[in-house]
């Protein structure tokens, strides 16, 4: 058994329990196990992958985390799931599964960053093997911040600017060696904060500028500063958040792409574009599909039109009301009459849901020219984690927050101007906003947030930060098709602690509301 396959199953051990008191006590010198799978740099690097590989799995962002999370929770999606309805309770499945999926990556990158020491200090190796490690420690510590930040973000019961001293989850930074171990109280908000800012830092100081050729996936310097940025954001540490947003926005190999090249951008073209700051790289795998772990996403496979997938989980039909003739929403959205390529390759018509008030089918992340039915249920489409629009609105905000209001109205233009077709750096009066400041400004660039990354997964984590979560989901009562009526509690702005987590974890209390 590898270490990375050991360390699973100490995580299993912490979501579903294990039974036996000496279930740690059996070894067997034959296994690879901590004190003897790290002897070469390359079992390193296949343990990054393994990390790599679980963010990108069926749990994450490979379909559910992506589907039966971030686009329920705010109603981006109408689904029949608890998530769309506002009544999540603590044995949800889907709960269980982000939970789990979360501390695999964390686990994984756990054991890389653990073991590296020992290794440096038994193997002993020239200073080229160092520097190769040191570029797989900065991966795994920036995908452990990744993991944490959005755990922080989903079961922390308050934010941090408002109060850091609430719950959040366990914080497990080494590899537990006993039951004992394994048995985490949960951390604060703040405490969590604190790791994925650490987290991300380390990266920073590890990572290379770029990667390129075979290498073009991994995440780069410039990531783990967008991710900086982006939780000084969350922090509020406005200050902090525009120094790493302005070294994004005055890289010059990072920058908005053209219209004609960004329309296509979440249907396989234009991968690891000027546009991306960081993206999950998947290919079609005929030989395996999501479930036998491929290398395929099974985004598609929820979301497509009606013949070309489950086609059950479409688009709230509030939000296609609410992006009207915006022109993103040919880039979101397929209307019934749009033509999209069946399972044998003839371009149709999409056709209409029967889970949709509209009919219209997700667009993004959904191919065009191909069914997933005829790609063993899978599709190579990239998941764009962060990009430079969402970086040039977020430097807006923070300008906003900060009082400079003219230059935030022109990073919020420069977004329009591109969406509607035009140089972002040339001023068009006909789609710029024109003498917005303060509150005004900030409602604007919200919804602009809104239009621009429409079913991209910023939305939730975007309204619990605002604090406007009772006034956006109950907008959702209208034209609902697939859910009952939405009913907002102060609870529903987290979720809770998995109920197996709580009655396996004696150090564990749970979430406040859902006991």
């Amino acid at each position: 058994m590898s270490k990375p396959l050991l360390i699973l199953l100490l995580i299993a051990g912490v979501i579903a329990g294990c039974s036996g008191d000496n279930f740690l006590d059996v070894s067997n010198e034959n296994e690879l196990s901590s004190d003897n799978y790290y002897t070469r740099i390359d079992h390193f690097d296949m343990s990054l992958n393994g990390v790599y590989s679980a963010t990108k799995s069926l749990d994450l962002f490979g379909q559910t985390f992506y589907v039966e999370t971030l686009l329920a929770l705010p109603h981006t999606s109408d689904y029949w799931n608890a998530q769309s309805r506002n009544e999540v309770t603590s044995g949800d499945a889907n709960v269980l599964i982000a939970w789990r999926g979360w501390y695999r990556v964390v686990s994984r990158a756990n054991d890389i960053i653990e073991s590296a020491p020992e290794f440096l200090e038994e193997q002993q190796p020239n200073q080229a093997i160092q520097d190769e490690l040191d570029l797989i420690l900065g991966q795994a510590h920036f995908l452990r911040g990744f993991a944490y930040f959005h755990m922080v973000r989903l079961w922390g019961e308050d934010t941090f600017a408002d109060d850091s001293t609430k719950l959040a989850v366990p914080l497990i930074l080494e590899i537990p060696s006993t039951r004992d171990d394994m048995m985490k109280p949960r951390a604060s908000v703040g405490q969590v904060y604190n790791q994925v800012i650490a987290d991300f830092k380390k990266a920073e100081e590890l990572l290379p500028d770029a990667w390129f050729g075979a290498d073009v996936a991994r995440v780069d310097k410039y990531a783990a500063k967008g991710f900086l940025g982006k939780a000084y954001l969350y922090m509020e540490e406005y200050s902090l958040a525009r120094g790493y947003f302005e070294e994004l926005i005055n890289n010059p190999n990072l920058s908005l792409l053209p219209y004609n090249e960004y329309k296509d951008l979440f249907h396989g073209q234009y991968e690891f574009s000027t546009e991306s700051v960081f993206e999950l790289n998947y290919s079609i795998d005929m030989e395996q599909n999501i479930w036998e772990n491929g290398l395929g996403s099974g985004i598609a496979l929820s979301l497509a039109p009606p013949g070309r997938g489950w086609s059950n989980v479409t688009p709230h039909g509030v939000n296609v009301f609410r992006l009207g003739d915006d022109p993103r929403a040919e880039i979101a959205l397929y209307d019934p009459e749009d033509s999209v390529a069946t399972s044998d390759g003839d371009m149709e018509p999409a056709g209409e849901s029967e889970f949709n008030y509209t009919g219209h089918s997700f667009k993004k992340y959904v191919p065009q020219s191909y069914s997933v039915y005829s790609t063993n249920r899978n599709s190579g489409i990239n998941y764009l984690v962060m990009r430079m629009a969402d970086v040039y609105l977020m430097y807006a905000e923070t300008m906003n927050e900060l009082g400079n209001d003219n230059t935030a109205l022109e990073y919020v233009n420069k977004v329009r101007r591109r969406a509607y077709g035009f140089n972002p750096e040339t001023p068009e009066p006909s789609v710029d906003f024109s003498g917005l400041g303060g509150s005004q400004l900030q409602d604007s660039l919200r919804e602009e947030r809104f239009r621009e990354l429409f079913a991209e997964g910023h939305r939730w984590y975007d309204i619990v930060r605002w604090d406007i979560v009772e006034e956006e989901v109950t907008k959702y009562n209208d034209y609902r098709v697939t859910q009952g009526p939405i009913i907002y509690h102060e609870w529903d702005k987290y979720y809770p602690i998995p109920l197996q987590e709580v009655n396996t974890n004696q150090q564990i209390v749970p979430s406040n509301g859902y006991e």
